[in-house]
C-alpha cells in the first residue's frame, strides 16, 4: 500500500510517496519563483497550479504502486481568490509582504486585541491573514469578484476533487478562524468584506475530504481510486511528521523561516501569551493545541550570508564541488567568539513580532575570522529562540527534548549548539521531509492503514542521531545569551 503527502511551499512544491513503514517510494519537486518589490512578497497561483499538475503527472506515470491516499500540506496564510470560471484573480502575498500593517491597527481598533486572541489563538499581527485581506479587499476587487477563497492546501485539494474542504491548522492561520467552536468567525471576516460562503468548510485531520474526480485521475494518470484527505498547515504537518505526540517533546522546524512548536493540554489564551505574541494552535492529535515560536529569518539569514559576505569564498567552493555550508561549520565548530548577532535581518520573530525590523552585527574586531561571524549567526538564532523559549516556561510548558527537521537540521554544528544552549537532548530523523511525512500519516490513518496516528508514528517516524548537552558548554553559553539578552534589550526598539 502507497499513501502520499504533497507540500506546497513558498519556493517549490514536492510530493513523496511512501509505504506504511516510512520508507520512501518516489520523490517529485518542482521548483518556482516568487515575485514583488518594495516590501511585496506574492506568489501566481496559476504557476503554482501548473507545477503540481506535473508533480502529480510524474508520480502517476513513474510510481511503482497505486497511491491509495494523500494530503496536502502548504505554505500557511497565502489565499486564492478564484472567480466563477476558476481563474486566479490576484497574486497570494506570502509571509513577510509588508502590507497589513496599518490594517492590523485598524483591526486591533475595531475588534479589539484580546477578543481577537482568545478567538482565534493568534496574536493580531500583519504575519497572520486578516490584515493583508483586508489591504487585498480595499485595493483590489478581486475579494468582491471571488467565487470562492482558498488556502493552497484546499486549492489543490478543491482542483482534484470538487470538494471545498480545509483543515484547521490552515484555517487558523487566517486571524480569523474561531478555534473553540472550530468555525469561521464570520464578524472578522467581515472586516475584509469575505461572506461565509466564499470560505471551504473547516473539517477535523484525517478527514477524508473526496475521492479524485474521474477526468483528473485520467489526465495525470493517478489511481481513479485515490482519495484526498485534509492536510494543514506546513509547520503543523512538520510536527506531526516529526513524531510529536508527547507533551514533553517539541519540534523545531528549520526553513526559510523557524518555527519551534510545543504542545498545550487545552486551549490557553492567557494576557501573557498575548503580550509575548505566543500562539495556540489546533493540533492533529484531538484536544490538543500547539504554541509555537518563529524565527522569521533562519534560512533566509544563513542564505544572505553567503551569498552577500562569503559570496566569494562560496562561489570559489562550489567551483571545487565542495559545500560552503559543511565548509564553514567545519572551520567554526570548535570556536568561541566573542561576536554577537541580533538575527533581526528585515523581520523579528517572537517574543516581539515585527515584519519592520533590523539586526545587529556586534563585537567586530580588525582580526575577527569568517568562521567567527557565521559562528555568531547559528549561536544568534538559538539565542533568539531560546529568549522566547524562557518565556515560555512561565506558562507551565516544558520540553525535556526537541526534534529538529527541514534544511536547518543537517548541520551537525546547529544541532550540538541547540543541544548545548537549550540543555536538553537535539534529534534528527531519517527522513528529512517531515512536512509530507505528516501528511502520509494522515492518509494512512483516514484510510484506517493505521489504527491510530500513534501507530503510525511508531512504524514510520525514525530517530536518525541524537545530540547531547555538553555541561561546560551550556555554561558558556548562557554567559554568552546573557549579553545577547542586554544586546537586545538595547538594540530591538532603537532598531
Amino acid at each position: 500500500m502507497a499513501f502520499a503527502g504533497l507540500d506546497v511551499g513558498t519556493s517549490g512544491s514536492k510530493m513523496l510517496v511512501y509505504d506504511l513503514n516510512g520508507r520512501i517510494l518516489l520523490k517529485v519537486s518542482r521548483r518556482y519563483e516568487e515575485t514583488g518589490t518594495g516590501g511585496h512578497r506574492e506568489l501566481d497561483p496559476a504557476m503554482v497550479l501548473s507545477r503540481v499538475e506535473e508533480i502529480l503527472r510524474e508520480v502517476g506515470d513513474t510510481c511503482p504502486e497505486p497511491i491509495e491516499a494523500m494530503a496536502v500540506t502548504s505554505l500557511g496564510e497565502s489565499v486564492v481568490c478564484l472567480d466563477e470560471k476558476g481563474k486566479p484573480l490576484y497574486p497570494s502575498m506570502l509571509t513577510g509582504d509588508m502590507r497589513g500593517v496599518p490594517e492590523t491597527k485598524e483591526l486591533i481598533e475595531k475588534a479589539g486585541r484580546e477578543r481577537i486572541f482568545r478567538t482565534t489563538g493568534l496574536p493580531p499581527n500583519e504575519l497572520y491573514g486578516l490584515p493583508k485581506y483586508m489591504w487585498l479587499n480595499r485595493n483590489t476587487d478581486a475579494i468582491r469578484k471571488a467565487a470562492a477563497i482558498f488556502y493552497y492546501e484546499d486549492f489543490i485539494g478543491y482542483m482534484l476533487t470538487g470538494e471545498r474542504k480545509v483543515s484547521f491548522s490552515s484555517a487558523a492561520r487566517s486571524l480569523a478562524f474561531d478555534i473553540r467552536s472550530e468555525k469561521w468567525d464570520e464578524e472578522l471576516l467581515s472586516y475584509a468584506g469575505i461572506r461565509l460562503e466564499q470560505m471551504s468548510e473547516p473539517v477535523k485531520p484525517c478527514t477524508v475530504i473526496g475521492r479524485i474526480r474521474p477526468e483528473v485521475a485520467k489526465r495525470l494518470h493517478l489511481n481513479p481510486e485515490m482519495e484526498v484527505v485534509a492536510g494543514g498547515h506546513d509547520q503543523t504537518c512538520a510536527a506531526l511528521g516529526s513524531g510529536l505526540i508527547r507533551p514533553e517533546d517539541g519540534e523545531c522546524g528549520m526553513g526559510t523561516c523557524e518555527f519551534l512548536f510545543a504542545m498545550l493540554p487545552e486551549a490557553m489564551m492567557t494576557s501573557y501569551m498575548a503580550d509575548n505574541d505566543f500562539t495556540c494552535i489546533p493540533y492533529v492529535v484531538p484536544g490538543t493545541f500547539l504554541t509555537s515560536l518563529e524565527i522569521t529569518t533562519c534560512g533566509a539569514l544563513k542564505n544572505w550570508a553567503s551569498d552577500r559576505i562569503f559570496r566569494d569564498l562560496k562561489e570559489k567552493l562550489e567551483s571545487r564541488g565542495e559545500s560552503f555550508y559543511e565548509y564553514m561549520d567545519g572551520k567554526a565548530k570548535d570556536l568561541r567568539t566573542e561576536v554577537l548577532v541580533l538575527p533581526q535581518f528585515g523581520s523579528s520573530g517572537n517574543p516581539d513580532l515585527s515584519m519592520d525590523k533590523r539586526g545587529t552585527i556586534a563585537g567586530l574586531t580588525i582580526h575577527t575570522r569568517p568562521e567567527e561571524i557565521w559562528l555568531a549567526i547559528l549561536e544568534g538564532l538559538g539565542f533568539q529562540m531560546y529568549l522566547s523559549y524562557e518565556r515560555l516556561l512561565k506558562t507551565g510548558v516544558r520540553m525535556n527534548r526537541m526534534v529538529l527537521t527541514g534544511g536547518g537540521a543537517a548541520s551537525r554544528l546547529t544541532c550540538q549548539l541547540r543541544a548545548d544552549i537549550f540543555n536538553m537532548n537535539v534529534c534528527t530523523l531519517q527522513s528529512e521531509e517531515s512536512g509530507t511525512m505528516g501528511c502520509m500519516l494522515m492518509a494512512a490513518t483516514a484510510k484506517g492503514a493505521y489504527p491510530s496516528l500513534e501507530e503510525g508514528i511508531r512504524r514510520a517516524v525514525k530517530i536518525e542521531r541524537e545530540y547531547r548537552p555538553n555541561e561546560e558548554m551550556h555554561q558558556y553559553y548562557m554567559q554568552k545569551f546573557e549579553r545577547y539578552r542586554k544586546l537586545y534589550e538595547l538594540m530591538h526598539e532603537f532598531m
